[in-house]
């Protein structure tokens, strides 16, 4: 919810409602490019330090499916028996997109103060010579799918690495 200067006072994230984040993800452009593989992701290589080679990925939480480049943590059950799978989702840090939501919030607000202090009105007057922009919205249409082997098989790359070669020195160890 944003105030009369467009300034965020209110902010929701990470609640549940009819259509969870994965679902409105995977029915984007973007979700849609990933799973068909026409995203554009760098070549794989390897992890640092390590002759291991992964994918590049991006982060889900459990809701998401998982697949070459989109990890996402064991379940929770899973986790507590294995250490090693502890390991690998305590590395992933599911949480820390959240994080990033608020912060991007602030941002915003700290931006709108400063555009209110310079020009004293809490709107930009759009020069009506130029045309307004299209195609800046995108559509979102259904699409189906479930976690595949290469998924696992990627995820499994990632907590092998988290576990021996890549490892934290504080981390706790499997």
């Amino acid at each position: 919810m944003v105030d009369a200067n467009y300034k965020f006072v209110a902010v929701d994230i990470g609640s549940f409602g009819k259509e969870g984040d994965s679902s409105i993800f995977l029915k984007s452009n973007m979700g849609k490019q990933i799973l068909d593989g026409t995203f554009g992701f760098p070549e794989q290589c390897n992890l640092p330090g390590s002759d291991k080679v992964a994918p590049h990925v991006i982060v889900g939480d459990e809701a998401f499916r998982l697949y070459k480049h989109i990890m996402k943590p064991y379940t929770r059950k899973s986790a507590r028996e294995n250490p090693a799978e502890s390991v690998f989702n305590y590395r992933l840090k599911v949480t820390t997109i959240d994080d990033l939501v608020w912060v991007a919030c602030c941002l915003h607000n700290m931006l709108r103060e400063g555009y209110m202090e310079k020009n004293k009105r809490p709107f930009f007057d759009h020069n009506t010579e130029q045309p307004p922009p299209i195609d800046n919205m995108i559509p979102l249409t259904r699409r189906g799918g479930f976690s595949n082997i290469e998924g696992f098989e990627v995820r499994e790359v990632f907590k092998t690495f988290f576990n021996n070669e890549g490892a934290l020195p504080w981390q706790p160890s499997s």
